[in-house]
């Protein structure tokens, strides 16, 4: 099969090595596949290749599209569907890295490490304006209680949380509780949670889900931690909720307009910023490449 990776320098040299193994051809060029286009028999893509219909238009004989990574906010699914195209993607492959992300974040956020090293920085010295709290009291609340947020519950167990809480309208009470989250409401999640981290996937039901009327209803000094996806929440209404104080502060891993960040959040001292990288470890970012090829192969060749 020729398989072309629209993303060569996002994918795995390893998973390549793999597909060559077994006798594919794998093309990383987009000149060399518009020319053999009708040959490409798969494509691979990582974050910003928009599998729409165009693209699958063009590569017209194309049986597999391969997604090194989680979500498929960047392929259409039902257009991939309607033309009998299997999506392979990797789910959980990058589950620990963003649990660990979560868990790093939220401590940071509160115990003001950004504020201080600003201090500490203009010559000031342990000032009591920018004192921390901790974990341990505290209510945590997760909006997506699947592989990662169940992590997330897992690896603070042993913080001695006041709770945590959880909404997902999948799973069972029983489920969440076997993972040691109590099953609630968003409106609960709202208004219970001292931290709140998002793990929904971008859908249309989703987009913009969480502004201003979600922040009102919030505690004050509320901490938001989204390593999910940037269009989940508006971004206008977030800026204010910050500004206000109606937030104390917020990680943002993701944004609506990738890599656009709005200036806003760049001046905002309360607001932690990464790019894109809560499941961009060393060991993630190997398996979110190796994983779909894995199942590639085992669905063409039995293995």
């Amino acid at each position: 099969m020729t398989i072309y990776i629209t993303e060569p320098d996002d994918i795995d040299g390893e998973s390549v090595a793999l597909l060559r193994q077994h006798g594919h051809l794998v093309i990383t060029e987009e000149r060399e596949a518009s020319l053999r286009a009708t040959e490409i028999g798969a494509l691979f893509v990582r974050t910003y290749t928009q599998v729409d219909t165009a693209l699958l238009e063009h590569y017209s004989n194309t049986k597999f599209v391969l997604r090194a990574g989680v979500g498929l906010d960047n392929v259409d699914v039902a257009e991939c569907a309607r033309r009998g195209i299997q999506v392979i993607n990797a789910p959980g492959a990058n589950a620990h890295a963003v649990a660990e992300y979560v868990v790093g974040a939220t401590i940071f956020l509160l115990r003001m490490f950004g504020e201080q090293s600003m201090s500490l920085r203009a010559g000031g010295w342990r000032e009591r304006v920018h004192i921390g709290t901790e974990l341990k009291g505290k209510t945590l609340g997760l909006v997506g209680c699947g592989a990662i947020g169940q992590l997330i519950a897992h690896k603070l167990s042993c913080w001695e949380l006041r709770e945590c809480i959880g909404y997902d309208p999948y799973l069972t009470e029983e489920q969440l509780r076997a993972a040691g989250i109590r099953k609630v409401g968003l409106a609960e999640i709202w208004e219970q949670s001292n931290i709140i981290s998002l793990h929904l996937p971008l859908i249309p039901e989703t987009r913009h889900s969480i502004g201003a009327a979600e922040f009102a209803c919030m505690k004050k000094g509320t901490l938001l931690v989204n390593a999910a996806r940037g269009g989940i929440v508006d971004e206008s209404a977030l800026i204010i909720a910050l500004q206000n104080g109606t937030l104390r502060g917020a990680v943002l891993d993701v944004f609506e307009y990738e890599p656009t960040v709005p200036a806003e959040f760049l001046t905002l001292p309360n607001v932690l910023l990464t790019p894109h990288i809560a499941g961009y470890t060393a060991e993630a970012d190997k398996e979110v490449s190796l994983a779909p090829v894995r199942e590639l192969l085992r669905r063409i060749e039995g293995q």
